[in-house]
């Protein structure tokens, strides 16, 4: 009994040894975990401050720092396993496998990191941009690694995969200061020309946000079946498009009406026909099908097909043109022969 009681005594007395040094080691974790987040918490806010001094953009040190982040915390989850003992080399092994495997399976969340990476370096496009991406319109609000963030002017936000951003046909509208505002108005053929290109003209000059250098421009387009067609341009700071576009439509408009400038309606003419009228036709009877002459892809006797059968009558023609010829000019030799022995004939009895 007092073996048993001894036995006791000594598995827990080693129970406790064993929790104190794993106690210990696993304070020592959390004060190398804790020590090692405040370190990359400073060496972060330090890189920060760097870069929003730095020339970079605001997008690319964002980037960069995330990038930087997730490399710092990886060194640290090394150091601790090195700290309890975990080979390196077997974690750096097995992070490998994990790697290729969730590369794999995440293809197109890579391509979509990697063409992040693309749009940050080459830049066709940063923050408060409006750009214009397959039929998406809107303003660049955020580029994250794996999706860029739009919103759109009807309040919607659009995340597009940086992919398809690389390989989808962009447009920056504000990539520069300025950028023309277009349009196109339709007058009723009453209409006098030099008076409508005037009220065009005036309204966008009367605009204060139109750039008068170059001077605003309006001319007459096209004809069209039902009306006058114009196209007029301006020039703006790339900020204010939508406001002169809203602008010159609505005192157009309104300018229209003040001065009797009609914009007709798509319109259609019917007039009822009351004349009997008489289409022209050959009143002979449709001729029916002759199948002695009719073209029939079949094998001859010899094999031939009809398209070698063409092609040896095309050459028996060819034949009989060539000795039709021959014999024409021989025929026309003889002539010439009989001729000249009538004229020799002819001198001899002169003489």
């Amino acid at each position: 009994m007092s073996n048993l009681l001894v036995d006791w005594q000594a598995l827990g007395q080693q129970a406790l040894d064993v929790a104190k040094i794993v106690g210990i080691k696993l304070l020592e974790i959390i004060g190398i975990f804790i020590a090692g987040y405040i370190v990359i918490k400073i060496i972060m806010g330090l890189l920060k401050k760097i870069f929003a001094k730095s020339k970079m953009s605001k997008v690319t040190y964002k980037f960069l720092l995330s990038v930087l982040k997730f490399c710092l915390y990886m060194l640290l989850l090394l150091g601790i396993c090195q700290f309890v003992g975990i080979p390196i080399t077997g974690f750096i092994a097995i992070l490998s496998a994990a790697g290729l495997a969730i590369s794999l399976a995440m293809q197109g969340s890579l391509s979509n990191l990697a063409n992040g990476v693309v749009i940050i370096s080459t830049h066709p496009f940063k923050e408060g941009d409006y750009i214009a991406i397959d039929n998406i319109e809107g303003t660049v609000t955020e580029i994250k690694m794996l999706h860029t963030i739009i919103a759109t002017t009807d309040n919607k936000v659009i995340s597009i995969p940086n992919s398809k951003v690389v390989e989808s046909s962009l447009i920056n509208y504000s990539a520069n200061l300025t950028r023309k505002v277009y349009f196109n108005f339709g007058v009723d053929y009453a209409s006098d020309v030099e008076k409508v290109k005037k009220i065009i003209l005036d309204v966008m000059t009367n605009c204060n946000k139109v750039i008068l250098d170059p001077a605003p421009f309006c001319a007459l387009k096209n004809l069209d079946s039902s009306t006058i067609s114009f196209t007029a341009n301006c020039c703006c700071l790339s900020a204010d498009y939508w406001d002169v576009y809203y602008f010159v439509m609505e005192n157009v408009f309104n300018e229209f009406k003040r001065n009797n400038i009609n914009i007709p309606y798509e319109q259609m003419e019917v007039r009822l026909r009351n004349d009997n009228v008489v289409m022209p036709y050959i009143s002979k009877e449709l001729q029916k099908r002759d199948e002695s002459m009719a073209v029939k892809l079949v094998k001859t006797e010899s094999g031939d097909t009809l398209d070698k059968m063409f092609h040896k009558l095309a050459d028996k023609t060819k034949q009989k043109r060539m000795k039709h010829k021959e014999e024409k000019l021989k025929s026309k030799q003889e002539k010439l022969k009989k001729k000249q022995e009538t004229k020799n004939a002819k001198n001899k009895t002169a003489k």
